[in-house]
């Protein structure tokens, strides 16, 4: 472990928050050293001045630097090992919610590795929150908003290559809604806006999601329709909807149209996932037992 810190602790001059076009100073191998050395921060560096430097790593095609490098860096640093002040994650949230907008609707190209491996490491920081809060509720609502208004205008909805690895943008947004919605920060009608953001998501996709996306979606849901604050109403509109677009989806029989199939089948099999998951609670709250009743009842109106 030793023998790999020297080639790492070399001088680092980056500025305070990097974008997406600061040059990365370290080569390769150098970063692959540092995660095999378990994350040991070389002498004289912090880990939000090197968390800071990886972000370019977040754009990169090469899953070993994106995945297992700089998201590996920040779960370690910033969940695990908690080592970073709030001045230093409040940067941090300030870099990583900018690499959203970088090339977000435009046609698809490799900026997707940056805009989605940034709403994961976001969601670090969600879920630290939640155990070590220092985050105002002004700015856990802000950063809520941010990504659900990410959500709507990601349309790079690929998951997975075999050589580039996880693209997976929307499940990786729905892990940082998913961890900002169990906050109780967050105000009543938490469960509103997801629903609502998620529902206008799926009416726009035109393909099945293959890669554990509705999963993801319905992990989100989960933890916003189980709040006390949770309005049963809102997921029983969200169920209505499906079932009237399934009834919609099969009136001429087997002639189908293949958008609202896809449309439909995502919507079935995120209702089918968030029931599962609330079904297995350990410990139910009565809002998420009304709403498992609530998806079982509308599931079964679309078969």
């Amino acid at each position: 472990m030793r023998a790999a810190l020297p080639m790492l602790a070399f001088a680092l001059c980056v500025p305070l928050v990097a974008d997406a076009q600061t040059p990365v100073l370290r080569g390769r191998a150098a970063w692959v050293a540092l995660a095999k050395a378990g994350f040991l921060l070389p002498e004289g560096q912090s880990a939000f001045s090197l968390l800071v430097e990886m972000n370019g790593l977040l754009y990169s095609p090469d899953p070993v630097l994106r995945d297992e490098v700089a998201y590996s860096a920040a779960e370690r640093w910033i969940l695990r090992e908690r080592k970073l002040a709030p001045a230093e994650l409040r940067e941090l949230i300030k870099q990583w919610t900018a690499n959203l907008e970088h090339g977000v609707g435009e046609p698809p190209d490799d900026r997707v590795f940056g805009r989605s491996f940034s709403a994961l490491c976001l969601s670090v920081i969600a879920a630290s929150d939640l155990d070590m809060p220092f985050l105002a509720p002004a700015e856990a609502r802000a950063l809520f908003d941010r990504l659900l208004e990410y959500l709507q205008r990601e349309t790079d909805l690929r998951g997975f290559d075999a050589t580039r690895g996880w693209m997976h943008a929307v499940a990786h947004t729905s892990d940082a809604l998913k961890f900002l919605s169990r906050n109780p920060k967050l105000a009543a009608g938490t469960d509103t806006r997801l629903l609502a953001a998620i529902r206008t998501k799926l009416d726009s996709t035109s393909v099945v999601f293959a890669w554990g996306e509705n999963d993801r979606l319905a992990l989100a849901l989960q933890s916003a329709v189980r709040r006390e604050d949770a309005d049963p109403a809102a997921l029983e509109a969200f169920g209505e909807h499906w079932v009237d677009a399934h009834r919609a989806l099969w009136s001429n029989g087997p002639q189908v149209n293949t958008v609202q199939f896809a449309r439909v089948e995502n919507a079935k099999q995120v209702m089918r996932s968030l029931y599962a998951a609330l079904s297995m609670e350990a410990a139910p709250t009565p809002t998420g037992a009304a709403a498992a009743r609530s998806l079982l009842a509308a599931l079964a109106r679309m078969r």
